[in-house]
């Protein structure tokens, strides 16, 4: 008994697995037509001057396509308006040869009929065949309107049929023919009312609308053909200009930046779109030398602080070990240059956090005034060698990060005090205006150079290239301060003046 069960589980088993092969060969056949397909269209390219030729020649075959039907149109009804008034013309004249007489117009019907390929019947009022052009009498009838006889005028018809002979057994001249034009007139002969019918087989007007559609055919294929030829010609010409700005862009590597795309010749938008091209190399060259001189800066503010903790190191390791005066002044540099590269530090991975937008703001409401009243008394605590003064507060709230805000204010208060001779003032004042919340840091200190005033919150940029690490900073600080208020929307201003002093006017918006 388990021995069956087992052979039905292995037989369960094994069919699952011989089914799971056609199953798996489907899968891979799919995967590789698709991959097939999206290697097809990767590969597939299509010019702009191909384009520019395919939807320049669609137009001009949709025109042509237009204007050949309202010119076939307009000479279609032009040709039928001829036909009418030519079985006009015929009636008057087969009717003026009657003379009283209904069998006087028996000869003028055959020559007319034979001579313009027509059947020219007449019928007496119960639609008799009187006489009739054409040799088979049996076959000819009198064609009302119906189904397949459709009314132009009371005593015109428009017929279609698939078999012509029915309607024509005789003189057939144009068997392919398909359609025909009947007039139906009453006439009275000697005191007896007759009906004459002429039917136009209208052979000479398809002829005439073959040839109009040849000609036709022939002008569209020969303007196409020319549309195809000068179009394909003006566009490679036109667009001549863009391979060389590919070959230029091509040639454009980190070495070659200086290299730009000629701009002369044309007046286009071709000559707009190199402008753009050359002013984006400017920006990227730009943004290079900046990133390489940002890179170089921070090596050289680096390796001071590294060199000075190498040198007390090696000091220590010579002879400073027993020495507790060199002991306490290698430990106390090496502390200090420690805290000078953490600072440094953490003022470069700020602003690399900038630059990626990954840099948290954390806007909360406050007050400013407190805020001011706050970093004022701090300031006061630390230095005592400069009068630190609020003349002017202003409550107002702010939507902001606090301890960003406090960063700024923290920065401009640090440079008027490094920058502000002894018994100096340093005023922080903030009102209130219609645009939001103004803040001030003036001081009486050095000032800044119309030079360098251009250039203070660009990175590493120090006004006095002599100032040292302990007075001058790391020359971030500006540039940290502009990244933080422009983040909150707002602007700052600098007046400064050698000798006299410099005052900072920051412009947040409020709630």
């Amino acid at each position: 008994m388990n021995n069956k069960r087992e052979i039905k589980i292995l037989i369960k088993y094994f069919v699952k697995q011989v089914l799971l092969i056609p199953k798996l060969v489907i899968v891979e056949v799919k995967r590789l037509i698709k991959s097939v397909y999206n290697s097809f269209v990767e590969r597939l390219r299509f010019s702009i001057a191909f384009k520019i030729n395919i939807a320049f020649v669609s137009m001009i075959i949709g025109f042509l396509f237009f204007l050949s039907l309202i010119v076939a149109a307009g000479f279609g009804f032009y040709l039928g308006y001829s036909a009418k008034v030519d079985m006009e013309k015929d009636i008057s004249l087969i009717t003026s040869y009657s003379n009283g007489n209904i069998e006087a117009i028996y000869e003028p019907i055959d020559k007319i009929a034979r001579l313009k390929n027509r059947q020219i019947s007449i019928f007496d009022d119960s639609e008799k065949l009187v006489y009739t052009s054409e040799e088979e009498k049996n076959k000819v009838h009198y064609y009302v309107k119906n189904d397949s006889a459709q009314g132009i005028q009371d005593n015109y018809i428009f017929i279609t049929g698939s078999d012509i002979s029915l309607h024509f057994p005789a003189n057939n001249s144009n068997p392919a023919a398909s359609f025909f034009m009947v007039l139906n007139e009453n006439i009275t002969v000697g005191n007896v009312d007759y009906k004459i019918q002429v039917v136009n087989k209208l052979g000479n007007e398809f002829m005439y609308m073959g040839i109009l559609f040849s000609a036709l055919a022939i002008i569209c294929v020969i303007t196409i053909l020319n549309t195809l030829i000068t179009g394909w010609k003006a566009s490679k010409k036109i667009l001549k200009p863009v391979g060389k700005m590919t070959e230029t862009v091509q040639n454009i590597t980190i070495n070659a930046l200086d290299t730009r795309l000629d701009v002369g010749g044309s007046q286009d938008e071709l000559k707009d779109l190199a402008h753009t091209f050359n002013d984006m190399l400017d920006r990227l060259q730009e943004s290079y030398e900046k990133q390489n001189q940002f890179v170089s800066d921070a090596s050289h503010e680096l390796r001071t602080p590294i060199a000075v903790i190498q040198g007390y190191a090696n000091l220590l390791d010579r002879w400073g070990k027993n020495d507790k005066e060199v002991l306490e002044e290698s430990i106390t540099a090496i502390k200090s240059e420690s805290e000078n590269m953490k600072a440094l530090v953490e003022q470069l991975l700020f602003l690399a956090r900038s630059d990626k937008n990954t840099q948290k703001v954390e806007k909360t409401d406050f007050y400013i005034d407190e805020l001011i009243e706050e970093i004022v008394k701090e300031t006061k605590l630390i230095d005592t060698k400069h009068q630190i003064m609020c003349e002017r507060n202003e409550r107002a709230m702010l939507n902001a990060d606090k301890s960003l805000i406090k960063e700024v204010l923290r920065i401009f208060i640090d440079n008027s005090i490094k920058y502000t001779p002894e018994d100096g003032f340093i005023k922080v004042n903030s009102y209130v205006t219609p645009e939001g919340v103004s803040i001030s840091v003036q001081d009486s200190g050095n000032g800044i150079s119309k030079e360098d005033l251009p250039h203070i919150f660009d990175r590493f940029y120090r006004a006095d290239k002599s100032r040292t690490k302990q007075s001058g900073g790391t020359g971030l600080g500006l540039a940290i301060a502009k990244w933080i208020v422009m983040k909150h929307r707002g602007t700052i201003e600098v007046e400064s003046q050698l000798g006299v002093g410099t005052k900072i006017n920051i412009k947040l918006p409020i709630k």
